[in-house]
């Protein structure tokens, strides 16, 4: 059979059928056997040919319905993915960006032999939830912990933020072709390009905002908020007027930050989210239109 019909013509086999059927379909459209068969059994006819090369054209006469019917179609229908809330939005994005990573973590996994990823008490293949986990929090303030984690809430977002952190600089690393990069290479292309660095500034801002809303009812003064929380000086007093007239802080994180302060403690927990190195950077953030990390 042939489907050009100037190739054909070119080569000169003994005996062709040329069919006025797109690539892929030389027996005609789907779903049409008469058609089919009809194609064949002309094929198979050319052998009762006395002699060749001989070059016989199949009818261009289907019905027009027939040839709309041959167009491509894809059989799987993929269904729209629109996000109902801001969170889940937010977790679609981070999924994706972990998606891109994942062959290079799992490539670099393949040479080390071993990860970091598992201080929360999961590994990296509940990196998905790991992420949704600090969309949540980061939009609604979400304190629910899925089971197997080995840490309650809030506490639980440090350890979370140490295994995402692991999982996408060890990717980073992994990256075919890619120099090695510096620590700080790493902390700046984590922090100021990913999506998932933005995240943890967002919990950094929501931790820290409980820590102000404890220490102001205690009576303290804004230097002395700025120093318990090593924040820039004035910091308190930029943010507290914000804070206390939406401060977009439940109860129950400020439950949990308060409990700190009364056992006399330095509540740490906003610190651990983002390092001391990017702590007053987020404001370099770019837009986040890649993960490479060189």
């Amino acid at each position: 059979m042939s489907l050009v019909r100037l190739v054909t013509e070119n080569v000169k086999p003994s005996r062709a059928l040329w069919v006025p059927f797109p690539f892929g379909r030389p027996l005609g459209p789907p779903n049409r056997p008469e058609t089919q068969l009809d194609v064949l059994r002309r094929t198979l006819a050319l052998v009762d040919e006395p002699s060749g090369p001989t070059i016989q054209d199949y009818p261009d006469d289907l019905e027009e319905e027939q040839m709309e019917e041959m167009a491509w179609s894809c059989p799987v229908t993929f269904p729209s993915v629109v996000p109902e809330t801001e969170s889940a939005a937010l977790t679609l994005q981070l999924k994706q960006e972990a998606q891109l990573l994942k062959p290079w973590f799992d490539e670099g996994l393949r040479k080390r032999g071993r990860t970091e990823v598992g201080t929360s008490g999961k590994g990296a293949d509940n990196i998905d939830e790991m992420l949704g986990i600090l969309a949540r929090f980061a939009v609604d303030g979400d304190m629910a912990v899925p089971d197997g984690y080995a840490h309650p809430m809030p506490q639980l977002l440090r350890y979370i933020t140490d295994d995402v952190r692991d999982f996408y600089n060890e990717a980073a690393i992994s990256k075919p072709g890619a120099a090695f990069p510096s620590p700080t290479d790493l902390l700046e292309w984590f922090f100021l390009t990913t999506v998932a660095g933005d995240v943890l500034y967002q919990i950094r801002d929501r931790l820290r905002a409980a820590d102000m809303l404890v220490l102001m009812a205690k009576g303290l003064e804004d230097e002395e908020i700025d120093s318990r929380l090593s924040l820039l000086s004035g910091t308190t007093n930029s943010l507290s007027e914000g804070l206390l007239r939406e401060p977009e802080v439940s109860r129950e994180l400020l439950h949990k930050s308060a409990e700190v302060f009364q056992a006399d403690q330095p509540n740490r927990l906003s610190w651990t989210i983002v390092p001391i190195a990017m702590r007053d950077r987020h404001s370099e953030r770019t837009d986040a239109k890649g993960i490479s990390p060189v």
